[in-house]
């Protein structure tokens, strides 16, 4: 069992419209981003998801010199999910050589001006996610649940799952360690994990991970 091929999903994305959906979809990839992340409406019923979607506004423009080497960079403020909404900071390089949708997002950011990126609910980009990528599964490892009411373990076996909205976060995570080399912390302040969760260790560290971009930047432009 093996992940889909990052150039395959990558062109699917790039085929999908409307053109809200396609930005999105390459935000929670890029980004390694839950959708609650992203979008900016709930849906019907749905008390316990918080959408925290961005606006136009949370973007800035930087310059990271690394040795002779200067290159320009998009950062994008992200309010993680499942840690109540803590900013974390993703850069991407803007030159195309490195990553070809950094400028064409940026530029989507700019146009919304202070308006939110996407103003719609994770029930519409999960369906069109389940078009876009139809026939595509992942793996998921042999993991155990614990039915609280009855306190009872069930080990569910290694299986593979279809490929959705989710799906493009472990890709991506996939992705930052095999190719370009992340380790534990640099997926904490990428990904919005926690370093206790990532390291095993708590670390003083904690409060100031997510903003240290400059710490994984670099690998980045292995390519």
């Amino acid at each position: 069992m093996s992940f889909p091929n990052v150039d395959d999903v990558r062109a699917r994305i790039e085929a999908v419209e409307p053109y809200d959906i396609r930005y999105v979809l390459e935000c929670a990839y890029l980004f390694c981003g839950r959708i609650s992340e992203l979008v900016s409406e709930s849906c019907p019923g749905d008390k316990k998801t918080v959408p925290r979607g961005p606006t136009g506004k949370d973007v800035g423009v930087d310059t990271f010199e690394f040795g002779p080497l200067k290159v320009e960079v998009a950062i994008f403020n992200i309010k993680t999910a499942k840690r109540q909404g803590k900013p974390r900071l993703i850069a991407l390089p803007l030159d195309k050589k490195y990553e070809s949708w950094t400028e064409e997002i940026l530029d989507y950011y700019n146009e919304c001006g202070s308006k939110p990126l996407f103003p719609f609910t994770r029930q519409r980009a999960w369906q069109h996610s389940k078009e876009a990528f139809e026939g595509l599964t992942y793996p998921i490892d042999r993991y155990i649940v614990t039915k609280k009411s009855e306190l009872e373990k069930i080990t569910v076996n290694a299986h593979n799952r279809a490929f959705r909205l989710h799906a493009l976060r472990h890709l991506r995570t996939t992705e930052l360690i095999t190719v370009y080399g992340f380790d534990g912390i640099d997926l904490s302040i990428y990904g919005g994990w926690t370093l206790r969760s990532m390291l095993g260790v708590g670390s003083s560290m904690e409060r100031y991970a997510h903003l240290q971009w400059q710490k994984y930047f670099p690998k980045l432009l292995r390519r």
